[in-house]
């Protein structure tokens, strides 16, 4: 059967399909790349454990050693995921409600990722979302940003 013997519907029906399809391609593309990015930044900063920290003891919080060098801009980004709770916050969120130039957010964010006081994570829409992970958790509190719980 020839391909003009078709009903013209079925015809339409497959250019829109591949229409659309052509369409989407690199909006997907663009989404993958950027979830493998996150993917590979999360394994990067699930590798940067401290030696000996499975050990330590459970009432003493295992923080990195230049925690305590931390510069004004990270903490208040800290302060401010630490208010969040655990549902983490995007970059945009942080720019508007800091108040920052969106380039120092975005080094501050790096420099935290890299420390590992900060976790990157995905909303259900595919959005970047940053959240403490366990040691940035443990120096909010360890600081006063979160209040324990006695």
């Amino acid at each position: 059967m020839p391909l003009s013997d078709l009903p013209m519907s079925v015809l339409f029906s497959v250019f829109l399909l591949i229409f659309v399809l052509l369409g989407i391609y690199p909006a997907w593309k663009r989404t993958a790349t950027r979830f493998r990015r996150l993917l590979r930044e999360q394994e990067k900063a699930a590798g940067t454990g401290l030696p000996g920290a499975g050990n330590a003891p459970a009432s003493i919080p295992v923080m990195p050693p230049d925690a305590r060098h931390l510069n004004d801009y990270e903490t208040f980004v800290l302060r401010q995921l630490a208010l969040a709770g655990g549902k983490g916050l995007s970059r945009r969120q942080l720019i508007e409600s800091l108040h920052f130039d969106p380039a120092i957010i975005k080094q501050t964010l790096h420099s935290l990722v890299d420390r590992g006081l900060i976790s990157i994570g995905l909303s259900a829409l595919l959005r970047i979302r940053f959240s403490l992970s366990a040691r940035g958790r443990a120096y909010a509190v360890a600081q006063g940003y979160i209040p324990g719980v006695h």
